[in-house]
């Protein structure tokens, strides 16, 4: 048996062996024998081949290759890879295996779907699908609108009458399954669990990219067929490693805008730039910070498509935009794909870019659900208006200009012509409800996100942003993602809390859901239960992003009463004082592929309590977010080992236990690992895109630690590059003495102040103690009980400065 070694990997016959790390290879097989090089869709950013650890063939024949962690065993013949031509062991740390082509991992810990468009407390995912070669984590379930439709229509011809107009799936599901055609079963089937992630317990994960569409010169193109192209992770119980190499491999997440992390408001309902105007008002009268505005469907002119204005409800688009961002606003756009219809004022252009005869075109139909303008829906989703064919042409019934965004000209016409012109206006992003990108081997949503996000990227230098669906393994490259139209019910909140942590399992970091739930209670009534509400927007201010969202419900914080009020303020308080420490996160994510909000197993991997425990999750490293999840303000929470400070109460507990705990309206139970420095802003209206002027630490005592913590413009691509600050924190203690030490700014950003304040909390100390400077001037101290209050004012960001604490003897 002979085999070359060529760019770094090994050819072997028919198949190519690759290390891309440690705990990561390439194992592909052709039946030609012509290996694929380009990025694909899923895998952009293949790491170059490293050289094997060790390299030998048996008497036999058989091929072993060797990492540090992994072992290839080969035996070359002429057909694919299988049980009896290809294993693979691995050790790492205190785990190891034997895993051939056929292994089922029953142990995979999940991923993300697509959408979690009508979840009900009847119809909801738990659990997690095997995993194996054939179904690894990118496979997605594009949610089947066509075949509801076509279930809807049916029942309709029949003559036949449900407890519902249009039944939900829910109902189908339960009540009327029998009707439902094959390809809608399986989906439900599928649906009912989460989809594989990357992250298991039994230490290794399989993708498959053998069917993904490569990318050649910057765009789509078909790979050739009969080949397997698979990616083996090793990595035990290192969680992080895994999602370290998996961005390494599939693109990394990309950093949000600063104001992103504030507070984001829209609503489903036809909405007047008066009104806009009352409502930023209102928010800001009652102190209730906001930073980005999202206009629904409504601000068409045409129904829920097309890119004209309604000028009855937008008389003055570019003076309404102007006052947004003069208050300190930033604007996203909802957009619906199906087409363009006729009315459009940029058809008859686009018509003659594409070859076209407006003449030959009808005056077409609008797509206007729940637009009380118009009194019919064009069933775009039907699917006698889909076909492969008619995705690049006209519809021949409606005279809708279509577009098919996978076809390179058709996307720069696309945006070029129906979106810059908005954007020149100020529309900052897009908010994209659906995809049309079909080609082989691409999920349509995932190339949408693409052209939509690569073409905000290349506008300008600022930092690209979309709202989207997501689209499978690939999404997080374009960041960010919303979980779709849910119902508003308590088993939905405790299952988007879990829902919002898995989806880091497959690099989707950012991640935005309706606050509040989609759909109300009780279809038709504006309000939702008070308590519901309040609980939801509280996760909410703990997760990527805060989006109050609805289908015609009251979301406006002063909807449900004071005591609602004083709730939702507080909370969207302490959202805004965390931001510091989200955009510090924001980095670590950019960096190494650890999400935001992490699964408490990704940080506590080899405790067992830490899989039982869903609705609760670390923000970042530091902070142990429990969110309350069901009525009447019970929660149960799971302290892993070492000593947590209660952060509403400054109380102190120690690991290994679960506490019992009744939580007032006003309070989220969160936890902060003892140690822990955090960073914090001051209370605002507006987050901005500037750092803070006056930064605060929030000190907790107990055990050591440190915070190198990252800032830079707030808004500008440059981070790519390494560009911003860092500023590294330190706490240390003995019997004798606790000891925080600040060290220079390393490193700087445009607009970076040469002086910063700092107003530091330090938890967990003996009232009265000694306290000592030394490099900077105290400003103000004080003690309350036993929390230690210092301000230091213009410090120089080149000094060098501690704080010493002595307890009295």
């Amino acid at each position: 048996m002979e085999y070359n070694e060529l760019n770094g990997s090994i050819v072997c016959g028919n198949a190519r062996f690759s290390a891309l790390g440690n705990g990561l290879v390439r194992l592909e097989w052709s039946a030609g024998g012509q290996f694929e090089d380009r990025p694909t869709v899923a895998v952009i950013k293949r790491p170059e081949p490293l050289p094997f650890k060790a390299i030998s063939v048996t008497n036999d024949g058989v091929l072993n290759l060797h990492t540090e962690y992994i072992q290839i065993v080969y035996q070359p013949d002429a057909e694919p890879f299988n049980d009896a031509n290809l294993q693979i062991h691995w050790q790492m740390g205190k785990c190891s295996r034997r895993w051939t082509p056929s292994a089922v991992d029953t142990q995979n810990l999940g991923g993300t779907f697509t959408s979690l468009d009508v979840t009900h407390r009847n119809f909801y995912p738990t659990g997690v699908h095997p995993a194996s070669v054939e179904k690894s984590y990118p496979y997605t379930q594009e949610f089947p609108y066509k075949s509801l439709i076509s279930i809807h229509k049916t029942l309709r011809d029949r003559g036949e009458t449900t407890d519902f107009e249009e039944p939900p799936i829910w109902y189908l599901e339960r009540y009327r399954s029998q009707e439902l055609p094959p390809e809608l079963q399986e989906f439900l089937k599928q649906w009912h669990h989460f989809p594989p992630g990357i992250i298991s317990q039994s230490g290794y994960s399989v993708l498959n990219d053998s069917a993904s569409a490569v990318i050649d010169d910057n765009w789509l193109s078909e790979r050739g067929s009969n080949c397997q192209d698979w990616y083996f992770f090793a990595y035990g119980l290192d969680y992080a490693a895994a999602l370290f190499d998996f961005v390494q491999l599939c693109g990394r997440i990309p950093m949000l805008p600063r104001w992103a992390f504030g507070i984001w408001f829209s609503q489903f309902a036809q909405i007047s730039d008066t009104h806009y105007h009352e409502l930023v008002k209102h928010f800001d009268e009652l102190a209730l910070p906001l930073d980005v505005v999202m206009l629904d469907v409504d601000w068409h002119g045409s129904g829920w498509c097309g890119w004209d204005w309604d000028r009855d409800l937008f008389p003055d688009p570019q003076a309404f935009l102007d006052w947004g961002h003069g208050s300190g606003l930033h604007f996203g756009a909802n957009v619906h794909l199906e087409g363009v219809p006729p009315g459009d004022s940029q058809f008859q252009a686009l018509c003659a870019a594409r070859g076209l005869d407006p003449s030959d075109v009808r005056a077409g139909k609008v797509f206007a659900v729940k637009n009380p303008k118009v009194e019919w829906i064009f069933d775009t989703w039907h699917p006698d208006n889909i076909g492969a064919n008619k995705l690049n042409t006209t519809d021949p019934e409606d005279g809708w200009l279509l577009f098919n965004l996978a076809e390179q000209e058709e996307a720069r016409l696309f945006m070029e012509v129906l979106h810059s012109p908005r954007e020149e206006e100020g529309i900052d992003f897009w908010w994209i409800d659906g995809s049309n990108a079909t080609h082989p081997g691409v999920n349509s949503q995932l190339w949408t996100n693409h052209v939509y996000f690569t073409h905000l990227e290349a506008k300008t230098n600022r930092r690209a942003l979309i709202l989207s669906r997501a689209g499978g393994i690939g999404s997080h490259r374009y960041p960010l993602q919303f979980s779709g139209d849910t119902y508003s019910h308590w088993e939905i909140l405790q299952l988007l809390v879990d829902f919002t942590a898995r989806a880091g399992n497959v690099g989707v970091a950012y991640w935005s859901n309706d606050l509040g739930g989609f759909f109300n209670h009780v279809l038709g009534v504006p309000t939702i239960d008070p308590e519901l509400f309040v609980r939801w927007v509280q996760f909410g201010c703990f997760s990527p992003i805060v989006r109050l969202h609805s289908d015609h419900g009251q979301r406006e914080p002063w909807a449900y009463g004071s005591r609602v009020l004083q709730a939702i303020r507080l909370a969207f308080q302490r959202r805004i004082q965390l931001v510091p420490y989200l955009y510090h996160l924001s980095r670590i994510t950019y960096d190494t592929g650890l999400p935001l909000c992490r699964p408490m197993y990704l940080v506590y991997p080899e405790e067992p309590q830490a899989y039982q425990v869903p609705t609760q999750y670390f923000l970042g490293d530091r902070l142990l977010v429990a969110p309350v999840v069901e009525a009447g303000g019970y929660r149960q929470v799971y302290l892993p080992s070492g000593v947590w400070w209660q952060r509403e109460t400054n109380q102190s507990y120690p690991g290994n236990q679960h506490l019992h705990l009744w939580v007032p309206l006003n309070q989220v139970p969160v936890f902060v690992r003892a140690g822990t420095i955090l960073p914090l802003g001051e209370v605002s209206l507006r987050v901005g895109t500037a750092p803070p002027a006056s930064l605060i630490l929030e000190v907790y005592a107990g055990a050591e630690g440190e915070l190198d913590f990252y800032e830079d413009d707030g808004e500008s691509a440059t981070y790519r590059t390494d560009a911003g600050s860092r500023r590294l924190f330190t706490q240390r203690f003995s019997t004798h003495r606790h000891l925080l030490t600040c060290e220079p700014v390393r490193g700087n950003y445009h607009g970076m102040p040469k002086e910063r304040n700092f107003r530091i909390r330090w938890i967990g100390l003996a009232p009265g103690s000694q306290v000592e400077a030394i490099g900077v001037k105290v400003s103000h101290l004080s003690w309350v009980e036993q929390v230690l209050e210092v301000t230091l004012e213009e410090v120089p960001q080149s000094a060098s400065w501690q704080l010493v604490v002595i307890p009295s003897q």
